[in-house]
């Protein structure tokens, strides 16, 4: 007989509603328990669909309905604040780290420190990944499902017409910029790109700043962007904007996708990207595949900074059927369907449980390099722990707006300290 995850409460007749706290759980016409999952849409087709065919099977194994949504990452804040708005909300949601951090803090996540434990005691998470998940007082408020990171994409023909290896330092970086840009014939040595939507700069500016010893917070709490070191950093990406002029012309105001497009039409010689590049040009364009090269973040004075991003699942406390989304969780990350399905989309899906990375995928040479820069991950916040103020300062994207006044012309000095000004106040609502 399968097992039901969820009976159905008799909340209406207890007087309890949604918003008590309570969990009212939507029974279809059919009498099975319904569990609603809002799932990232992934640019492979493959992922989206054995995501879907894993759900389909738990709904069969345990006789409950599952209806899957994907959903791009862009319209989710959308689609967040009008189900928490209206109560119809997710059972099961995606969410990013910084996601997580700040809806919990407001106090509308679910505890899973009870989902986390049991999934952690059959099959340990990675270790280095627990405080992204992780309140103040050891609340665990989501479940790592995977991690991504971004690296160095270089057009490895374009190098070795110029005499050029792959930068290994910021300082190379720029150089080997200057080299391979030829305007004349529209071709740009870095593919940078910054605008009011752009997250990719969030965390690719992150990497150039730590890496070159600035820090959003120092020991005692306080926002310390404010320092010789960013506004050192600041002033180099200005260069490479304004006196370089080494990033296309419409750089200034790229969305996300402005850098993957800038590299695939053969604009850009380097860009900084996730995994989910790789694939697309593996399948979409074999010669350029032959002619990508990928390397870990350059180093600046500080050593080699990775921005680490993590995804996983949430529940909302008031979702409709947080019981069975709680089991769905733990049967996603059963190790052996889990392996299966992060080893397929690699190197995007850089998986969060121990024993993988020596997997035989991972030691191709151009995924090598996007696990390899798991060691050295950092998280919001850094070098102190990851709060949701730190979540708040990405989500506003403080960063990336401030840069982009930045690369088209504002002093560096004068923008670093309103950024200060700007952080030290979300970080004071924290208090």
């Amino acid at each position: 007989m399968k097992k039901r995850i969820v009976s159905v409460m008799l909340c209406a007749a207890m007087g309890v509603s949604l918003f008590t706290g309570a969990c009212v759980v939507e029974a279809k016409a059919d009498g099975k328990d319904k569990i609603v999952v809002w799932m990232k849409k992934d640019l492979t087709d493959v992922a989206n669909n054995m995501f879907k065919e894993r759900c389909e099977q738990f709904a069969e194994e345990n006789d409950v309905d599952v209806e899957v949504e994907v959903i791009a990452y862009e319209d989710f804040y959308t689609k967040w604040a009008a189900a928490i708005e209206s109560g119809n909300l997710p059972d099961l949601s995606y969410f990013g780290y910084q996601e997580m951090g700040q809806y919990y803090s407001q106090g509308i996540l679910e505890d899973m420190t009870d989902v986390y434990n049991e999934i952690n005691d059959v099959t340990p998470f990675e270790e280095s990944l627990a405080p992204a998940v992780t309140s103040e007082d050891g609340v665990v408020y989501g479940i790592p499902g995977w991690a991504s990171v971004q690296v160095l994409y270089y057009r490895t023909d374009m190098f070795e017409e110029a005499g050029l290896s792959a930068p290994e330092t910021w300082d190379d970086f720029r150089d080997a910029a200057i080299k391979l840009t030829d305007e004349k014939n529209g071709i740009y040595g870095a593919g940078i790109g910054y605008g009011a939507s752009n997250s990719d700069a969030e965390w690719l500016t992150r990497a150039m700043l730590w890496s070159n010893g600035s820090v959003d917070v120092d020991d005692d709490g306080k926002v310390a962007i404010d320092s010789e070191a960013t506004v050192n950093t600041a002033q180099y990406i200005q260069n490479l904007f304004i006196k370089d002029k080494v990033t296309p012309p419409t750089a200034v105001n790229w969305d996300d996708s402005g850098n993957n497009k800038a590299y695939l039409s053969g604009q850009c010689a380097m860009i900084f990207n996730v995994g989910s590049l790789l694939n697309t040009i593996k399948t979409d364009d074999p010669d350029l595949y032959e002619n990508t090269g990928i390397a870990v973040m350059p180093s600046g004075s500080a050593g080699s900074m990775v921005p680490g991003i993590l995804d996983g699942y949430g529940i909302f406390k008031n979702a409709n059927n947080k019981d069975g989304a709680k089991e769905l969780v733990k049967y996603l990350l059963d190790k052996d369907w889990y392996t299966e399905w992060v080893n397929e989309t690699a190197p995007f899906k850089i998986p969060v449980l121990q024993g993988m990375k020596d997997d035989e995928v991972w030691q191709d040479e151009r995924n090598k390099p996007f696990i390899d820069s798991v060691a050295n991950f950092t998280f919001l916040g850094y070098p102190n722990t990851y709060t949701p103020a730190a979540s708040e300062v990405f989500n506003s994207r403080l960063l990336s707006n401030c840069f982009t006044n930045i690369v088209t012309g504002s002093d560096p000095a004068e923008e670093i300290a309103k950024l200060q000004t700007d952080m030290q106040a979300v970080y004071d609502k924290e208090k």
